[in-house]
């Protein structure tokens, strides 16, 4: 069965008061973390919860740029975390991401800063918030991957509406339904009424490009699932990395 991390951070009055956002508060993150986790509990899964004042942005940030990963966000098979996000344009000459926003002194996590799997441990990064990959420039997110196998965000707006409160549940039940990880997140958190933007990114080994006529049944994107829920593929470390995949959803009901 897998170690599941669940963050989330609804307030910012701090982050405001600071001059570090004009976001405002958020009403979905509890639900979707409180309706996802214990979904998963109850069919065997451990789960580690912090929310609000207890997330920082060192719990992704890898250690070797002052964070403390390997206790947090690296500890775990997968982690979900939910938050206000924004995408450092290319054209500021700073190297582009995503920035999380947190409502602690240190205030953001910036992707440039993660390597996931580089302990071994996590396989699954899951983030509901808007912006998190760059559709057109995928390849931007590479350094993330060390072991890690999928990258699920968003490649445009993810909301917070009453309708999305569900989101959490929809993909945990998708997880131990057989659904692979891909699909229950693109599926999980498709909405009936805003249009969020799923999209979900892989490293692959070579052999599976297959000179361009992909061989997606053998892909990690393609058929990885939750640890004790289906077939979970091999890690592929950085030598053996040969190309990314992708996978997105163009908003509204998925089908």
């Amino acid at each position: 069965m897998a170690l599941i991390g669940v963050e989330y951070v609804d307030n910012f009055a701090d982050a405001r008061a600071a001059g570090e956002t004009t976001a405002q508060d958020l009403s979905c993150p509890y639900y979707i973390a409180n309706w996802f986790a214990p979904t998963l509990a109850a069919a065997g899964h451990t789960i580690i919860e912090h929310a609000n004042k207890g997330v920082y942005s060192f719990h992704m940030t890898d250690t070797k740029f002052g964070g403390d990963d390997t206790h947090f966000a690296d500890s775990v098979d997968l982690f979900l975390i939910i938050t206000h996000v924004n995408y450092e344009p290319r054209d500021t000459g700073a190297q582009p991401g995503c920035r999380l926003l947190f409502d602690n002194y240190d205030w953001h996590s910036y992707s440039k800063h993660w390597r996931f799997g580089d302990g071994c441990n996590l396989e699954r990064l899951l983030i509901y918030g808007c912006h998190t990959i760059d559709r057109d420039h995928v390849l931007d997110h590479l350094p993330v991957f060390k072991r890690l196998h999928l990258f699920c965000g968003a490649y445009g707006n993810m909301y917070d509406s009453w309708t999305t409160d569900d989101v959490g549940e929809d993909t945990a039940n998708n997880l131990l339904s057989g659904n692979t990880v891909c699909d229950s997140w693109g599926d999980g958190v498709s909405d009936w009424l805003v249009s969020n933007h799923p999209m979900v990114i892989s490293v692959e080994l070579q052999w599976t490009y297959n000179n361009g006529d992909v061989l997606w049944e053998e892909t990690t994107i393609g058929c990885d699932h939750l640890w004790g829920e289906g077939y979970t593929f091999p890690d592929i470390t950085p030598a053996d990395q040969y190309w990314m995949a992708s996978m997105w959803w163009d908003g509204g009901i998925y089908g």
